[in-house]
């Protein structure tokens, strides 16, 4: 208080009282708070007699400051008047009361958005490196983590090409990747998938025409494109190509042969996430940049990562997002795989994902998988399924209707969202397949996982973790 300003003790502790009592009776009506006091002087000493209206007794100053324990003690050592055991239901309003806690829990669409913005901002980090980098002919070959930033750089090597009026052309793998890299890049005409750009070459050649939808279509068209490469020779100044650990070599040669002796090549790949057991490709000559830091994986995500020892060498965390530890959901003859993927569904429907965050991911083929497949569920933890069904002669891809995505681990590579549920997992020995198929899923997710696992896969992988 400001010196030389006189305060009635009494006064100010009998209206701090009375205060406290009114605010519980409106929040909690035909209840009654009882309440002691006490003053605690810890640095002063009493000076003078005390006024008749201060019980020296209920005054603990530096003198005693030792004694205040066994004061307040004393105080509560009787039940005030009026007491009853009946009154045992206020205990609890009481304390929510006086302890002044606050219930909270955490905004997960907030989270979710800040996650993916953290991420962008994060991961440009290795285009900026990448752009430092000085190399005649400027032949590239990034070998980067997931979330490492290949997607931003590839999106900065388009930009760059497209402002300089340069002839450039993106090539992935994957038909998914492709159609998410169109909505991004400057020019959705120049991302194409492998097959998509083999088939374009053959029509240019006048070659019959290969429907996606034919049985063979991707061995026809691989094969094809091989015979007509060296037509294409030197045609693109700026080349990248992303998703280079599932090529062939032999098309990986075609591709490369692609660009202008003086032009830029980008060649972005993640060794760890080779899901076809094909032979790297051999790059000579090429500047290597490594990446092992993942900015769009949560802290928590990477060490459990790390703690089963998914990849080569350690994964660093790039991330500022702590995230949360991942869930488990084990399924068995009497809780069937859908009803324990549901489950995982419905748990993060009621911690607030919206259903467009969420991903649903076999690590199944299409083929094979029970909810990923084209016999699959319409519908799971009450919502309709968005399910791949298949090609038309165009090479689009056709959807279900549905707000919930399920697919596969290996066409959501290159992908994300905020959580993503890893279904289907079932081993019984945790070989190099099993190992990347994991690494890829569990990659894909900003915040967090659900695990649905076979209880084989499940003591599998708890007796990685050390039990």
């Amino acid at each position: 208080m400001p010196a030389g300003i006189d305060k009635s003790v009494t006064t100010q502790v009998n209206r701090n009282l009375n205060a406290l009592r009114a605010q519980f009776t409106r929040r909690h009506p035909g209840r009654v708070l009882d309440i002691d006091h006490l003053l605690y002087l810890p640095g002063a000493r009493l000076a003078g007699a005390l006024p008749s209206s201060v019980d020296p007794a209920r005054v603990v100053d530096a003198h005693r400051d030792a004694e205040l324990v066994a004061v307040i003690e004393a105080l509560l050592a009787d039940p005030p008047a009026g007491w009853s055991d009946d009154r045992l239901d206020d205990l609890p309003h009481i304390e929510a009361f006086l302890t002044q806690r606050v219930g909270a829990v955490p905004d997960i669409g907030l989270l979710g958005r800040a996650a993916r913005e953290t991420t962008t901002r994060l991961s440009g980090g290795l285009s900026t490196w990448a752009g430092r980098l000085s190399m005649a002919p400027w032949r590239l070959r990034v070998q980067g983590t997931a979330g490492s930033g290949k997607t931003q750089l590839a999106l900065q090597v388009l930009r760059e090409a497209r402002a300089a009026g340069r002839g450039a052309l993106y090539v992935c793998f994957n038909r998914p990747l492709a159609d998410a890299m169109r909505q991004l890049a400057p020019d959705p005409g120049a991302v194409v998938t492998f097959h998509e750009f083999a088939r374009l070459a053959l029509a240019q050649a006048g070659r019959p025409d290969v429907a996606f939808d034919s049985p063979d279509a991707f061995d026809v068209l691989a094969r094809g494109f091989i015979e007509l490469a060296p037509a294409f020779a030197g045609t693109f100044d700026t080349l990248v190509i992303d998703e280079g650990q599932d090529f062939e070599p032999a098309w990986a040669d075609s591709l490369v042969a692609m660009a202008r002796p003086e032009g830029r090549l980008l060649w972005l790949e993640d060794p760890e996430q080779s899901l076809y057991d094909r032979a790297p490709v051999a790059l000579p000559g090429w500047v290597t940049l490594a990446s092992p830091v993942n900015y769009r994986s949560p802290r928590l995500l990477v060490d459990f990562i790390n703690w089963l020892g998914l990849t080569t060498e350690a994964v660093e965390a790039g991330s500022a997002v702590v995230g949360f530890d991942p869930r488990w959901y084990v399924f068995d003859d009497a809780h069937p795989v859908q009803a324990a993927t549901e489950q995982a569904v419905a748990d993060l429907l009621a911690q607030g994902y919206e259903p467009d965050r969420i991903a649903v991911l076999s690590v199944r083929g299409l083929a094979a998988s029970l909810l990923a497949g084209a016999h699959g569920p319409v519908r799971l933890a009450g919502l309709g399924v968005r399910r791949q069904a298949g090609y038309d002669a165009e090479g689009a891809a056709l959807w279900t209707d549905g707000k919930l995505l399920v697919d596969t681990v290996f066409r959501f590579k290159g992908q994300a969202a905020d959580a993503v549920v890893i279904t289907e997992i079932d081993f019984e020995t945790f070989g190099l397949r099993e190992r990347r198929r994991l690494f890829v899923a569990l990659t894909r997710a900003r915040l967090q996982v659900a695990l649905v696992t076979s209880e084989a896969a499940a003591g599998v992988l708890r007796a990685r973790l050390g039990g």
